[in-house]
């Protein structure tokens, strides 16, 4: 069996790549750039030169308003994903992988961001791609160091991981010899050191969408058999990801690519003017067009097709490597069953926002035409140049009283405003944004306008933008926190210690299982913020009624109360409930209630113990009195020992006293006594 050759796969790769859904000059890719106009409010190109190109911003109204439902139906939570446990001994292990997986989504990669752009991706240009992969990057610092010792300076030459660039020496006491030994001099040492070093973590991030293709063929992204992934990188960041330099150096730059060019791509930055391209930049900072190419092939001719990651750029291979998932997950508001691409929310607002616009437009041209009206002149009666420069009291020469007739100017239909009107509520309809939602609607202040009816027709609002949120939940998101666990599971290698809900805790995925069940937080149903605390203090108070009417344990489990608590909290606007709350399930079990004999048994040894501290406490008096008598024996050792030296001390001063008389009375020629006289 023969592996395909290099040339063969990268011929098969453009092929794809050009055949492939997405691709550069494609109806989708037209479809997705009248999108990003619309959004960003450019002209229509059907503009008369004097009348109004005013643009209404219908379609960027209905995605910014949804927007923000969205953001806060996933983020309200602490946590977006939960893993749920299969039995009773997995559920501090899915606690665990709940906690650490969305510590990796939202503190590793700035979850909220990723979201935030994916989902607007998916309003606007039809699908929002999310990427999660494994990354391992070599990250190169420079450190310097001063006033090192020779042993500091040794040591630094030791460690594999420093390579000095930059090394300065100092001699601060010359070499000696003293009694035929010699000393080597004293020196320092100032060193610039590189430090190499390899971060792994797994990456999430939002792909644009004219950057990724599919095959035409694919109905979802699971079952695709092409998927190609076009970054922008530096020859910098390729270095950094391990391929080789020689290599990266014969690439082409962005230049020479179509992708830099697609009009698509250009769209997205025409609204401030953008589109002129950067520099290709040198050396580091060149910058290439990769394609990640994600195939389904019988590379090495067994007979069966496997997933296999190809990198390109241009008519150079990177890698060609065999993988077991696609690092992809995508998103559609507005799916269409057993097609990849859907529609998307400004695919249902685009024809109200150039009618609208066409209907305002003729509103205002027939105000100007009101306003500056048009009139009729006899040729040579007429001073042009008066009648063109309009002021108030100005005068127009005329050489005929009759040489100038005003021309009607038809006046606005008031059904036009009425259309306005009708365009407003078809949108309405057709997103689920209304005025009523959005607390716009004066007509709900009326006094014949019940609560129940503005809840009810709210609650109806945004059912429309709930089910999008449910479809994001389980097409997409769903699938890129059950992608996450399954990276850590594979590619960390050790315990470590993180900072979760308050507090260190060691993460050891070993003990996680292959898979586990995922489930999003997207709310509770629908309604505004105010109803939904307003159904959880009905809850409470349920909770609360059954746990005093004796329903503990029965109706009601330390869990429930927790939860019923926990979302209480959240809903308040507190994401860190177990600040205020503690988990049953964190708690260390209960020991059984003892049974009749073992209470006896109990008692029984109570008693024992009570008599053995009786004993302990009379042998601990016995020996202090003991104790005691030494204490006061030694004491009156210690008197009588200072009696007899104080005794000896004046025996000794008399005897000193005595041979002082005695030398005295030989001096002086008397006669010697002995003692006193």
């Amino acid at each position: 069996m023969a592996e395909m050759k290099d040339n063969e796969l990268v011929s098969l790769l453009a092929n794809e790549i050009e055949q492939a859904t997405g691709h550069m000059n494609s109806e989708l890719s037209s479809q997705r750039e009248d999108s990003m106009k619309y959004y960003l409010g450019e002209k229509f190109g059907n503009e008369i030169d004097g009348r109004s190109e005013i643009v209404t911003t219908d379609v960027r109204d209905t995605v910014e308003y949804i927007m923000p439902s969205l953001m806060r139906i996933f983020t309200t939570h602490t946590n977006v994903a939960e893993f749920e446990p299969e039995g009773p001994e997995d559920i501090e292990m899915a606690q665990q992988a709940t906690d650490y997986v969305n510590y990796v989504f939202n503190k590793q990669n700035e979850g909220f961001k990723v979201l935030y752009d994916s989902f607007k991706d998916a309003l606007i240009s039809k699908t929002g791609i999310i990427k999660h992969y494994w990354e391992e990057k070599k990250e190169i610092t420079t450190e310097r160091f001063t006033n090192l010792t020779e042993i500091e300076y040794q040591s630094i030459l030791a460690n594999d991981d420093f390579e000095i660039i930059e090394k300065e020496e100092t001699i601060i006491k010359e070499e000696q010899e003293i009694q035929g030994i010699t000393i080597p001099a004293i020196k320092s040492y100032d060193c610039t050191v590189k430090k190499e070093k390899t971060s792994k973590q797994v990456r999430v991030c939002s792909v644009p969408p004219e950057e990724f293709l599919i095959s035409r063929r694919a109905t979802d992204i699971h079952d695709a058999e092409f998927v190609c992934h076009r970054v922008k990188k530096t020859a910098s960041e390729l270095i950094q990801e391990g391929y080789d330099p020689d290599l990266v150096n014969k690439l082409p730059t962005y230049g020479q690519s179509q992708a830099e060019y697609m009009e698509e791509r250009l769209a997205r930055f025409s609204f401030d003017d953008d589109s002129i391209p950067p520099s290709e930049g040198s050396g580091a900072t060149k910058q290439i067009w990769v394609e990640e190419c994600y195939i389904k092939l019988d590379y090495d001719d067994d007979g069966i097709a496997e997933l296999r990651k190809v990198t390109k750029a241009g008519e150079y291979l990177l890698d060609n490597v065999e993988i077991d998932l696609l690092p992809f997950s995508a998103i559609c508001p507005l799916p269409i069953p057993h097609k990849f691409y859907g529609m998307s929310v400004a695919d249902t607002v685009m024809d109200i926002q150039l009618i609208k616009s066409t209907i305002v437009r003729n509103l205002l041209d027939n105000m100007y035409l009101t306003n500056n009206a048009r009139y009729g002149v006899l040729a040579g009666q007429v001073e042009l140049d008066d009648l063109l420069t309009s002021r108030p009291g100005g005068i127009v020469r005329m050489r005929s009283p009759n040489a100038i007739t005003p021309l009607p100017t038809p006046q606005m239909q008031p059904f036009a405003f009425d259309m306005v009107k009708y365009l407003d509520q078809i949108r309405e309809e057709r997103s689920g944004v209304s005025k009523m939602s959005q607390g716009l609607n004066p007509d709900v202040l009326t006094s014949h306008v019940t609560s129940g009816a503005i809840s009810a027709a709210t609650e109806s609002a945004m059912q429309r933008i709930e089910l999008i949120a449910r479809i994001f939940a389980e097409t997409g998101i769903k699938n890129v926190f059950r992608n996450i666990y399954s990276l850590i599971q594979k590619y960390e290698d050790r315990e470590k210690i993180f900072y979760l809900n308050n507090k260190f805790v060691p993460i050891d995925v070993s003990r996680w299982k292959e898979k586990l069940n995922c489930s999003i937080n997207v709310g509770i149903g629908s309604g505004s913020q105010q109803t939904k605390m307003q159904t959880m203090s009905s809850i409470m108070t349920i909770v609360q009624t059954l746990v005093q009417n004796g329903g503990m344990g029965t109706l009601v489990t330390p869990d429930n109360i927790y939860n019923a608590v926990k979302e209480f909290i959240q809903q308040s606007g507190y994401k860190n409930a177990d600040s205020f709350v503690t988990n049953p399930q964190m708690l260390p079990p209960k020991q059984p209630e003892p049974s009749i004999l073992e209470k006896v048994e109990a008692q029984k040894a109570q008693v024992e113990l009570q008599k053995l501290q009786l004993e302990a406490q009379e042998l601990q008096i016995q020996t202090e009195l003991k104790v005691a008598e030494l204490e006061i024996k030694k004491q009156e050792s210690e008197v009588n020992l200072a009696i007899k030296s104080q005794e000896l001390k004046l025996k000794k001063q008399q005897m000193e006293i005595n041979e002082a008389e005695l030398s005295l009375e030989v001096l002086q020629g008397r006669p010697v006594g002995i003692g006193p006289t």
